[in-house]
């Protein structure tokens, strides 16, 4: 696996192209460096990279896509070609998008050109991470009002019966209740079958009438099932929420949908395909691969709260040990399926606060290189790096990791250790969160649904894992022109 970081970004001359020029000119570079058009089998985004598996490695070419303006960073990892972009990755990924339905040779349909290399771990946290990307700011915009609004409740700004905690409540809840739509058409994009159907497969999931025929069958019995077409077991549950069951229930989806088109006629595609695709999907999710979903993401969640049990200490120590590693090389984003497990598990989360605290420990280290600059760099240069711990504060820390710490080993290291001290003592005091937020500073204020203990415990760990990491990083990090 490589690593690398575009210098255009901070401070060194960009040669392929000028900041001058358009999106659609980048891009346009960009293609050319890994391959063309023909050599993308797929292409999605999370909130900061362009997330793209080309079907040869070996024809992109690592400095041109680092020379172009725009790119901060580039990072082969699992197979997968990441170039980060920033805020602006959507208006790319958009572009690319365009360019490439304009070819001949746009991207396979086939999702088996990126899983047939058989490495089912890697493929499936890259799968993950790609479904998640996109839904993150949604989940965490309704996440953060839930959160404010518990620390106005907790301060007694609000209260609690008013009609508006009632409304606003609402409808954040009701982003999390329907999850699985937007997880579904995001894997829809992801497994490169019918959004449209995918959704209507997650609505079949949360269908009203079938939750409150569960309600009513286990008011009279334990057991809440339907027998349909006479021979089919249909295990009722509430999928409220769920995210497991729904990626699989696409992922049959685009297995189901090839395979009822191959069988139906041509003139009756229009019609049968979606109209078989969706009722065969749609009963065979109802019926064992709903189920089987909430099994696993039940037994995941037992897993972590049986780490968490055996060592609370030692479970937020590696998961902060690593925090920093796994934003390198993209994976970070399969992380949320397991806080928002356990958020409908436990009702809390313990492993978002370490991410925060991830965060700020890559600032504090970014500040301290910026710190060390200031006398031996060009002053453009060290308002650069500064920028960069400025944005790792605010929760985006791709211009800090690739445009500072990716080039200093040890800052990259104390940084990590950093995370990983506060990590364990953030789970050691039970600091949690309730709802789910982005990683940054102007999250704090979620902390409150947790109690006033559990705010000062949040504030008091970004703030010692930000000295922590500053001054570990000043005691052992020297720069090329230090003696």
């Amino acid at each position: 696996m490589q690593i690398s970081e575009s210098m255009g970004a901070f401070g060194k001359k960009k040669t392929a192209s000028s900041k001058k020029d358009s999106v659609e000119q980048k891009l346009s570079l960009m293609i050319d460096a890994l391959g063309g058009t023909s050599n993308i089998a797929d292409a999605t985004h999370c909130m900061t990279r362009l997330r793209l598996k080309l079907k040869d490695q070996s024809l992109a070419s690592e400095e041109t896509l680092k020379s172009i303006s725009g790119v901060q960073g580039v990072v082969f990892s699992q197979d997968q070609t990441q170039i980060i972009i920033g805020v602006d990755v959507e208006k790319w990924h958009k572009s690319l998008q365009s360019m490439l339905q304009n070819d001949n040779t746009a991207i396979d349909n086939d999702i088996a050109v990126v899983a047939k290399d058989g490495k089912l771990f890697q493929n499936a946290m890259r799968i993950v991470a790609g479904i998640f990307g996109p839904v993150v700011p949604a989940i965490a915009g309704a996440g953060m009002l839930m959160g404010l609004l518990s620390g106005l409740i907790a301060t007694n700004v609000i209260s609690e019966s008013s009609d508006t905690v009632f409304f606003f409540r609402s409808i954040s809840v009701a982003v999390f209740f329907f999850l699985p739509m937007l997880v579904s058409f995001s894997a829809a994009k992801m497994f490169k079958v019918n959004e449209y159907i995918a959704l209507a497969v997650a609505a079949a999931m949360l269908s009203p009438q079938l939750i409150e025929k569960a309600a009513a069958l286990k008011a009279v019995s334990e057991a809440a099932e339907l027998t349909v077409l006479g021979v089919v077991p249909i295990e009722l549950m509430n999928y409220g929420g769920s995210i497991v069951p729904t990626i699989l229930a696409v992922w049959l989806l685009s297995k189901v949908t090839p395979l009822v088109d191959s069988i139906v006629p041509t003139v009756a595609k229009p019609v049968l395909t979606p109209l078989f695709a969706f009722a065969v999907t749609a009963t065979a999710t109802l019926s064992f691969v709903g189920p089987l979903g909430m099994w696993l993401s039940n037994g995941a969640g037992w897993v972590v709260g049986s780490l968490l049990e055996i060592s609370p200490t030692l479970t937020g120590f590696v998961f902060g040990l690593t925090r920093p590693i796994t934003i390198v090389f993209g994976i970070h984003h399969s992380m949320t399926p397991i806080s928002l497990n356990n958020f409908a598990l436990y009702g809390k989360d313990l492993l978002m606060p370490i991410m925060c605290l991830g965060n700020l420990a890559i600032a504090g280290a970014t500040f301290a290189i910026w710190h060390k600059q200031r006398k031996t760099v060009s002053k453009e240069q060290s308002s650069i790096t500064a920028g960069s711990g400025v944005t790792a504060i605010l929760g985006i820390t791709e211009p800090a990791l690739f445009g500072v710490l990716t080039k200093y080993t040890k800052a990259m290291f104390t940084a990590s250790l950093a995370a990983g001290i506060f990590g364990a003592i953030s789970v050691s005091l039970d600091t949690h969160l309730t709802s789910y937020i982005l990683s940054s500073v102007f999250s704090l204020p979620a902390y409150l649904s947790g109690g006033t203990q559990n705010f000062i415990q949040a504030v008091l760990g970004v703030c010692g894992v930000f000295v922590l990491s500053f001054v570990l990083t000043s005691l052992f990090v020297k720069l090329d022109d230090e003696k």
